[in-house]
C-alpha cells in the first residue's frame, strides 16, 4: 500500500476573532491536526500548521507564534528533539510549548518537561481541556511580558571581548548616573556565578539569588522577580549574581530571556552585564536587547578580541538593536588606537571613550559605591554622566 502524500494544511483565522495570538500546531496526523486547529480557531486564535519538524522550522522562519502545540511523534525528527532545539534558539526560547503525545507514562511526561515543554498532555485530549490549557499558557506568557502594565523599559546589554576590561565598573556608574537623572534603572548580572555587583555595590554575597535560578522560565514575571532586586544608596537597583563559583547552578536561555523581560516591567532601563564568553543565555539576552554596548580597550589585543565578540553579538542581536562601542582606557597609554581605527575595524559606531582613572575606581570599590558617587567631581564621573544622558 502506497503511503498517502502529505498535504500542507493551512487553517485561516475565523472571522471576527477576538484575539491576535497566533498558534503553530505541529502534528503529522491530518485528522488530529484539523481537529486541534478547528477547536482553537473557534476561540479566535490565528492558526498555522506543520506536519513535520522541517515544515515547522519553515513556519518559524516566517514569524514567531505566541504558542506552539507540538506532537512528540513526528515523521522526521522527534518532538522532544525539536523542543530542545527551539529552546536553544533565542527567538523561540520563551515561546510557550504545549506537548501532545499518546505516551502517558510518568517517564514520558518527565522527558517532555525536561526537553523544555511548558505542558505535557496525553492524547486524546478533550477540547475544553485543550482550550483551557492553551489559554492558561498564553495568559502566563502575557503576565511575563507585562502586557497592559504600562510602558516597558529598554534592555541595554554590556559586554566585552575579554574579562578585566572594566565593563561592570562602567555599567554600575552609568546606571547610577541614569538613576540620578530620575530614571528607574536596574543593573543585572545574568550569569549563575562569579558576580561582581555585590562587591562593587556592597550588597552581600548574592547567595539569595540562587532561588531565582531555581525558577522555571514560566514562573518568572515582574512580580515574582521583584523580591530579588536590591537597592543601593545611589538610587541604582541591582540583580546580582552569586559571587562564588557554582558549577551546580545553571542559567538557560529561557530563564535569561524571561528574567530580562520581567525586569523591564520594573525599570525604565535594564543594564545587563553579560560575560565575555558565548552561551545560550547570552544569546537570548542579546536577542532581547534594544541596545548592545561593546567595551573595547584601545590596544591590538583589545581590538581583536572585540572583533570576535562584535561578530558574535551582531549574529544574535535583534535587527533593530542599536550597536555601539565604548572605548575604555583602564590605564594611560603612550599610543592608544584611535577611535576611527576601532570603528573601521568593528563596523560599530564609537559612542564615546572612558578616560583612565585607576585611583578613583579603586576608591569606589573600597567604598562599595559607583565611581560617580565616590568621586563625583572627577573627569571619569563627568564622562559617565554624559553617557548616562545619552542612554537615558
Amino acid at each position: 500500500m502506497q503511503p498517502r502524500p502529505r498535504r500542507r494544511l493551512r487553517l485561516e483565522p475565523a472571522g471576527g476573532a477576538a484575539m491576535n495570538e497566533r498558534i503553530l500546531i505541529v502534528e503529522d496526523e491530518p485528522q488530529m491536526l484539523r481537529l486541534l486547529g478547528m477547536t482553537l480557531q473557534k476561540e479566535g486564535y490565528q492558526i498555522s500548521a506543520a506536519q513535520s519538524a522541517a515544515a515547522a522550522k519553515a513556519q518559524l522562519q516566517a514569524g514567531i507564534p505566541d504558542l506552539i502545540v507540538l506532537d512528540v511523534m513526528l515523521p522526521d525528527v522527534s518532538g522532544l528533539d525539536l523542543c530542545q532545539e527551539l529552546r536553544r534558539i533565542p527567538n523561540t526560547a520563551a515561546v510557550p510549548i504545549l506537548m501532545l503525545s499518546a505516551l502517558g507514562q510518568v517517564a514520558d511526561k518527565v522527558a517532555g518537561l525536561k526537553a523544555g515543554a511548558d505542558e505535557y498532555v496525553v492524547k486524546p485530549i478533550d477540547s475544553l481541556e485543550l482550550v483551557a490549557r492553551v489559554g492558561a499558557l498564553l495568559e502566563r506568557a502575557r503576565r511575563m511580558r507585562g502586557e497592559g502594565a504600562g510602558p516597558r523599559g529598554k534592555v541595554i546589554a554590556f559586554l566585552a571581548g575579554k574579562g578585566g576590561v572594566g565593563t561592570t565598573t562602567s555599567l554600575v556608574s552609568i546606571g547610577a548616573a541614569m538613576a540620578a537623572l530620575g530614571k528607574r534603572v536596574i543593573a543585572a548580572e545574568l550569569r549563575p556565578d562569579q558576580g561582581q555587583l555585590c562587591t562593587l555595590l556592597n550588597l552581600g554575597t548574592g547567595e539569595s539569588t540562587q532561588g531565582l535560578l531555581a525558577l522555571d522560565a514560566a514562573q518568572v514575571d515582574s512580580r515574582s522577580i521583584s523580591g530579588w532586586v536590591l537597592s543601593h544608596t545611589s538610587g541604582l537597583q541591582a540583580l546580582p549574581a552569586p559571587q562564588a563559583m557554582r558549577p551546580d547552578l545553571h542559567l538557560d536561555a529561557r530563564q535569561a530571556q524571561a528574567i530580562a523581560l520581567a525586569l523591564t516591567g520594573l525599570a525604565e532601563a535594564v543594564l545587563v552585564d553579560l560575560p565575555p564568553w558565548p552561551s545560550p543565555a547570552t544569546e537570548a539576552v542579546l536577542g532581547t536587547s534594544d541596545r548592545i554596548i561593546l567595551m573595547v580597550e584601545p590596544t591590538r589585543l583589545g581590538l581583536e578580541t572585540a572583533f570576535v565578540m562584535a561578530a558574535y553579538a551582531k549574529a544574535h542581536a535583534r535587527p533593530a538593536a542599536e550597536l555601539s562601542v565604548l572605548v575604555i582606557n583602564r590605564v594611560p597609554l603612550a599610543s592608544p588606537l584611535a577611535a576611527r581605527q576601532i570603528q573601521e575595524r568593528l563596523g560599530w559606531t564609537v559612542a564615546g571613550g572612558i578616560p583612565p582613572a585607576p585611583d578613583e575606581c579603586a576608591r569606589a570599590q573600597q567604598l562599595g559605591a559607583p565611581v560617580v558617587q565616590a568621586a563625583p567631581d572627577s573627569t571619569i564621573s563627568q564622562t559617565f554622566n554624559t553617557l548616562a544622558r545619552t542612554l537615558a
